[in-house]
């Protein structure tokens, strides 16, 4: 029984994990994965069970929508420490704390509700998301460094689906459970199997920072990361990531908000329970999981036709998407909402793992963490702008109709802006390259210096470990 359900699960997982890595080491694709999904098991979960949440603390939508902005801003912002840090401290460990934080306040969500403090409910969220910093700027960072250039399009997008899988089963529990039990059970049993995975991550080894980059071992164990400002001012002068900070402005004004109204919007529009909000969140992350892989797979084609192809289609991806909001809003149809909300999450799928692609490729490896954390500066910018411009309020004193459809423009500006990067792709890669190729060959002579004076430090200076080439991946 053991042996047939393990063809009949993991085996297909496997061959799926070893398709996407391109034949390399699935190990840390699978437990990054799994982190990814349990972490955003839960946030998905709380956007399911927003009404009754919001109900058990007697908040009003901008409320509510204050508390998760509050929860989101912080978090993010740290993400930039965080990803400074990440390389120049070891990765693992700080993944593996992550995970903790994560499951810990998880269960406090759940124990706080049976109190019904709102400020312990917000430090428990705040809580929940330090312990999500790393399923961004650190796991991309790590896949980087895990696998080489050809790979990582689809791991990006293996990765990524992790949280639409989760988008996909977490609104069915949570609605199940929130039905029959309480909103508060959901988070009770989040805890345990993310405190399994982050036990098992410790099983991770670091990676050496550019190590699947051509000549990148050599650099990265003879030069020091740079400090913050100088990091900083080496990703600003890349056009590419400059561009793409400055749309992120708009997608954090259109995004954030977004999170919190769209559950909101079925249940106060519609009418639906959490059953009924359980069954579409879960059919809508299915769209978006077709989407995201597609996206991945798409990404190397659209790579061949330019290297700023990819740039293109991310833009008028999001472009897309702030049309679809319009419809949405627009339109007094539950059905045709429910076929637009599917159509809109399918196509936002696909702007995830070419993104994360395009930001690797002309990201210098010792400034790679910092580079997929840095853009959450931009994203906090855009909320703050929101805010500040009284966006929040237009669901209370309109409706949550305008209320979505007042975040359309946003998307639309953010994807025009977006799309415009892909110009400077093809000369950033190519200043990349040969950034690379001096750094390169300094190391190697500081290398070569070193073996002949019988160093032992020539080999591996850093002390962190190769890129992995043995499988011991539990699937």
């Amino acid at each position: 029984m053991i042996e047939a359900l393990r063809r009949v699960t993991l085996e297909p997982l496997r061959r799926k994990f070893e398709a996407d890595t391109r034949g390399e080491a699935i190990f840390p694709l699978v437990i990054l994965s799994a982190l990814y999904f349990f972490d955003e098991f839960d946030t998905s979960a709380f956007g399911t069970l927003a009404p009754e949440i919001q109900k058990t603390f007697h908040l009003n939508d901008n409320r509510f929508i204050q508390l998760i902005i509050v929860n989101v801003t912080v978090t993010v912002l740290l993400a930039v420490p965080l990803g400074y840090y990440a390389d120049r401290v070891s990765r693992k460990r700080l993944v593996v704390i992550s995970g903790v934080l994560a499951g810990a306040f998880s269960l406090m969500t759940g124990f706080v509700g049976l109190g019904v403090s709102v400020g312990l409910l917000t430090v428990a969220r705040l809580g929940n998301g330090l312990g999500l910093l790393a399923n961004g700027p650190i796991h991309n960072s790590l896949l980087s460094d895990y696998y080489t250039p050809d790979a990582r399009p689809t791991v990006y997008a293996n990765h990524a689906n992790a949280v639409y899988v989760a988008a996909f089963m977490a609104p069915a529990f949570a609605g199940l459970i929130g039905h029959f039990v309480g909103w508060q059970a959901a988070f009770f049993v989040l805890f345990i199997p993310i405190i399994i995975v982050t036990i098992i991550a410790a099983r991770l080894e670091d990676p050496v920072r550019g190590g699947t980059d051509p000549g990148g071992a050599v650099v990265a164990g003879f030069m020091k990361p740079p400090k913050f400002r100088d990091a900083a001012r080496t990703l600003w002068r890349i056009k590419t990531l400059r561009r793409i900070f400055i749309a992120a402005i708009f997608i954090g004004a259109g995004l954030i908000p977004l999170v919190a109204y769209l559950a909101l919007f079925f249940k106060k529009v519609y009418g639906f329970g959490p059953l009924e909000r359980g069954a579409l969140g879960s059919v809508t992350a299915a769209f978006t999981y077709v989407g995201v892989q597609r996206g991945g797979k798409a990404t190397p084609g659209w790579f061949a036709k330019g290297m700023g192809v990819p740039n293109q289609r991310v833009g008028q991806v999001l472009s897309i998407v702030g049309v679809g909001l319009v419809l949405i809003a627009a339109i007094p149809n539950v059905v045709v909402a429910i076929g637009l909300s599917l159509v809109t999450n399918f196509i936002l799928g696909y702007f995830l793992a070419p993104l994360a692609a395009i930001q690797a490729l002309v990201s210098p490896a010792r400034e790679r963490s910092l580079a997929f954390s840095l853009g959450a500066i931009f994203l906090v910018l855009g909320v703050v702008i929101f805010s500040a411009l009284g966006l929040g309020h237009i669901a209370d004193n309109h409706g949550l109709r305008w209320g979505i459809a007042a975040l359309a423009p946003w998307w639309i500006v953010g994807g025009i802006i977006g799309s415009t990067s892909g110009k400077f792709v093809e000369e950033d890669v190519r200043n990349a390259m040969i950034t690379s190729a001096a750094e390169n060959e300094a190391a190697e002579r500081e290398a070569a210096a070193l073996a002949q004076a019988g160093d032992p430090a020539a080999t591996n200076p850093r002390n962190e470990a190769p890129a992995p080439k043995d499988d011991n991946s539990p699937l």
